[in-house]
């Protein structure tokens, strides 16, 4: 486990794709009359959206503001093999790593709210408008259908499944997470891939100011990046054969 303070860390959250075009156009997960929904990225508020993995600069963009800390947790789940007849030994076989990030920052809208809790605007869910559009939030990143528009998941379609638009070896499931140490603007990163919005608390303090803790979680390993120059950041898809 690691904790750092928000002071010491710089945070940016993208979309696992590169792509994530709808009607010819790069789009960025925003919220938008109390709905979680798409912009035109280039018109995207930093601090205030969730860009693609495009280029550097789009991932500047998708810097989290007000972050009093987070916390990375790295777990391995295993399974036990044996005992054997004749023998006491209970070997470990690793089933896969599980990481947890959860960051705390100061509440100043409603963004993280609607993320979680929904609901999502009809044009930019891969159901349409249906129930469940209403009761769910982005929590699962973005998929593409038949179109191919990018469109917000509903967490259902099986991982390996969920493709880059036109690849048949690289997924854009969930979200990817840069968390860069502060030295200067070329600090080390570590990046997290393939997250999914698993938790979201709000600490109330009439005497003080309103937090709100986001968590979100994977078993894709993280991958420690060192840039090579400022605002550098690890932009590869994930391959499915890692899943």
């Amino acid at each position: 486990m690691a904790y750092f303070l928000g002071r010491e860390v710089d945070i940016f959250i993208t979309q696992e794709t590169a792509i994530a075009e709808s009607g010819g156009a790069a789009q960025a997960v925003t919220v938008t009359s109390d709905a979680a929904t798409f912009v035109a990225e280039a018109s995207g508020v930093a601090g205030s959206c969730i860009p693609s993995l495009a280029s550097d600069a789009t991932v500047q963009k998708g810097i989290i503001n007000d972050v009093t800390g987070i916390d990375l947790s790295i777990t391995v789940s295993d399974e036990d093999v044996g005992p054997f007849l004749g023998k006491v030994f209970t070997q470990k076989v690793e089933l896969r790593k599980e990481l947890t990030v959860s960051f705390t920052r100061k509440k100043s809208n409603n963004f993280w709210d609607v993320m979680y809790n929904g609901p999502v605007a009809a044009a930019a869910f891969i159901e349409g408008d249906t129930p469940n559009a209403k009761r769910m939030g982005a929590r699962f990143g973005v998929e593409f259908d038949s179109g191919p528009d990018c469109k917000i998941s509903n967490g259902i379609t099986y991982m390996p499944e969920i493709l880059e638009s036109g690849s048949t070896t690289a997924t854009c499931y969930g979200y990817r997470m840069h968390v860069r140490l502060k030295d200067d603007t070329a600090g080390e990163i570590i990046t997290i891939k393939n997250l999914v919005m698993t938790g979201h608390t709000v600490s109330l303090n009439a005497d003080g100011v309103t937090e709100e803790t986001c968590e979100f979680s994977t078993t894709i390993p993280a991958e420690m990046y060192t840039p090579d120059g400022a605002n550098d950041f690890y932009l590869t898809l994930t391959p499915i054969a890692e899943l």
